[in-house]
């Protein structure tokens, strides 16, 4: 397994475990939540589907506990690829999956079992998971009928934020004239809106942006809701929501009730902030949209009796804060693995980097922001990389005048 792959497994389990990180918050037994974690399946970063049983939860979340979100990586097995299946055995489990597609794997052991052609010993359980799963011989997934969504609130400020996009009208940026997008992270206990701005473009640069600032402003929220976006759904956010310890919650397909918070804030904004005047530039609607939100916290609101403001400042902040020195861009960074050409250097987004120290023809890991600063870290050091000077190369041997 690459590296890559390791690191996705990892934040793939991540998510499964998070709301047993989180589950303080609505009171729920940690019981009820592992029930909930092993009802469904879930699709691995491979695309096959998988269901889980308790004790593989538990297992993850003692890794993560002890040992962080590397705990969380698969180390390779040293006869990984080899299989001590005997040939009748192989033929016997392809012909009960055959005859079986709702049979889990525990069960067609035992029958191996009761007829004989397993002794219960030799090979052992785990090579029949490790056959099983290689060749692709799980059970069919039970079809998934999801429930009525219910009305839910949280009870205090940080606990779940939702995020959202909204087309708005068309303004000029620049020379040309582009769709406006209303990026929100909404707080769902007061309503309150803790990032939000008009942008040319729906993106996860734009995503992180408003989270990293929202997270800088307020610390860090047990939850974050969104949709299932190509945005929401990136690697970069399930990355930076690993590193801060958020649970990151996308809405069920085809079911965006759960979102209706920030729905009902849009129609808000369509109704009352973009029908009292027509905007041209992204810079006169932005600041249009802050005059307009300040006025919004401090308005009543229908649901809970009393302003955004004020709700925030009477709950209880459920939000982790930063430790004083921390880098919150540390946080946020996005990686990717490299190869170092012979000459030294490494290439990204079309431009050469110096990474002195890394041996050439082998791979490092280069870490960086997707917008903004261009400044690019390398290896385990985070040493800086440094932009390919070919000018400054070319006098490297000259020396000074006496």
């Amino acid at each position: 397994m690459t590296e890559k792959k390791k690191f996705d497994l990892a934040i793939w389990r991540y998510g499964i475990i998070s709301p047993l990180l989180h589950r303080d918050a609505n009171g729920a037994l940690v019981g009820e939540v592992l029930f909930r974690i092993v009802s469904q399946s879930y699709i691995r970063p491979d695309g096959k589907r998988v269901t889980l049983n308790e004790e593989t939860v538990r297992k993850w979340l003692y890794r993560y506990k002890n040992h962080g979100f590397p705990g969380l990586e698969d180390k390779t097995r040293s006869d990984e690829g080899k299989f001590d299946i005997p040939k009748e055995v192989a033929e016997a489990l392809f012909e009960l999956r055959q005859q079986h597609p709702r049979w889990t794997t525990a069960q067609m052991i035992r029958h191996l079992a009761a007829n004989g052609i397993w002794n219960g010993k030799k090979p052992s359980r785990s090579s029949f998971y490790r056959f099983i799963q290689s060749h692709n011989l799980n059970r069919d997934p039970h079809l998934e009928t999801h429930a009525v969504v219910k009305p839910f609130a949280f009870d205090h400020f940080g606990q779940l934020w939702v995020a959202d996009f909204m087309h708005g009208p068309k303004v000029w940026t620049g020379k040309n004239k582009k769709k406006s997008i209303l990026h929100v992270v909404l707080d769902d206990s007061t309503r309150y809106i803790v990032q939000g701005g008009f942008h040319s473009t729906e993106t996860v640069d734009v995503l992180l942006n408003d989270l990293m600032g929202a997270v800088r402003r307020y610390g860090i929220p047990q939850r974050f809701y969104t949709d299932n976006g190509p945005s929401y759904a990136s690697r970069h956010l399930k990355i930076a929501c690993a590193r801060c310890g958020i649970n990151l919650i996308h809405t069920p397909p085809y079911k965006p009730q759960g979102r209706g918070k920030v729905e009902r804030f849009f129609r808000t904004v369509r109704d009352q902030f973009l029908a009292q005047k027509r905007y041209k530039t992204m810079q006169e609607i932005n600041e249009g949209f802050q005059q307009w939100l300040h006025q919004y916290h401090q308005r009543i609101h229908s649901t809970l009796g009393v302003s955004p403001l004020k709700m925030r400042t009477v709950v209880e902040n459920q939000c982790r804060e930063l430790p004083p020195l921390c880098d919150i861009e540390s946080l946020f960074r996005m990686e990717r693995r490299c190869r170092v050409y012979s000459d030294g250097t490494i290439q990204y987004k079309k431009k050469k980097y110096e990474v002195p120290g890394e041996q050439p023809n082998s791979r490092v890991t280069i870490y960086f922001m997707p917008w903004g600063d261009p400044t690019i870290y390398y290896g385990d050091e985070m040493r800086k990389a440094r932009p390919v000077d070919r000018s400054d190369n070319a006098r490297r041997f000259d020396h000074p005048n006496r």
